[in-house]
């Protein structure tokens, strides 16, 4: 990220050399105590639309994606402004997005939509299906709840408002096989962290909200969404410090799928906080 914003921000003032870090950066960096060789910066000249070579040692780079995977030329050595440690390995920054974007936007096209499909198995009566009702993914990363209760509200307007039978959850989509949580970043709690599931609803996350209650020396807890089969506590001790690393106080226990409890403290100093976690059973959560 680091890396990102450098390159951003230091565009028009790093136009001095090729090589090496400008005072502009070396400077904050003194300060904030991080050494010039834990950073890796590149800054190069947007090519001229007039002129797509003037940045590129070729003209591979395309305006628009095509059908097929173009190959990317490196900058030539006379478009680079900064050229710090580019070879060296680095953790990948948020910037990374633009190659899988760069990929989505090749092979599925601009104009791509996800579509969630609702089926029924069963006869439809005023109102009621006998039978089940069948979700189908379709590998939507952004299946948060807003959206999925605006599609159950389209299945009512359809004409069902009661399902006797089952509701049939179709992640088959995707064929993923099972990875740790932990694998890219070791912060398994982080819902970005969530893998790819053909039935990815809400980043197979739970959302905790903490509020103070300081008459009665508490903090109620509220959580989202409703999940089946966990239980969850509502309140935690409040402790009156000073805020800190609230999240550490909490002593929060997460390792359960049936169970998520606090046995620490939460300062009432630190007012209302939210706490996105990846549940620990993410098979499970589409279910519950």
């Amino acid at each position: 990220m680091l890396r990102f914003f450098l390159a951003l921000g230091l565009l028009s003032a790093a136009c001095v050399r090729a090589q090496g870090l400008p005072k502009e950066v070396l400077q904050p960096l003194a300060r904030a105590g991080v050494p010039a060789s834990a950073i890796s910066v590149i800054v190069q000249a947007l090519p001229n639309p007039s002129n797509p070579t003037s940045a590129f040692s070729t003209s591979s780079v395309p305006a628009v994606a095509t059908s097929a995977p173009a190959a990317i030329s490196l900058p030539s050595p006379a478009a680079l402004l900064i050229n710090h440690r580019p070879d060296a390995s680095m953790n990948p920054a948020s910037v990374m997005k633009l190659i899988t974007t760069y990929a989505a936007l090749d092979l599925l096209g601009s104009d791509f939509t996800w579509k969630n499909r609702v089926y029924i198995d069963g006869t439809v009566s005023e109102g009621v299906l006998t039978g089940n009702l069948i979700l189908r993914g379709s590998g939507d990363p952004k299946l948060v709840l807003e959206r999925m209760e605006d599609l159950f509200k389209q299945v009512q307007a359809k004409g069902v408002r009661e399902v006797r039978g089952d509701i049939l959850l179709d992640r088959s989509v995707f064929d993923v096989p099972d990875k740790s949580a932990a694998e890219f970043d070791d912060e398994p709690l982080r819902p970005y962290n969530a893998s790819p599931d053909g039935l990815l609803i809400n980043f197979k996350s739970l959302i905790f909200s903490f509020l103070p209650d300081a008459a009665n020396k508490r903090v109620l807890i509220k959580s989202e969404p409703p999940i089946a089969r966990v239980n969850i506590a509502t309140e935690v001790p409040a402790s009156y410090g000073a805020c800190g690393d609230w999240r550490s106080a909490l002593q929060a226990d997460f390792s359960n799928a049936e169970r998520v409890g606090w046995s620490g403290r939460f300062p009432i100093s630190c007012g209302e906080r939210i706490w996105p976690v990846a549940y620990v059973a993410p098979r499970q959560y589409a279910r519950g």
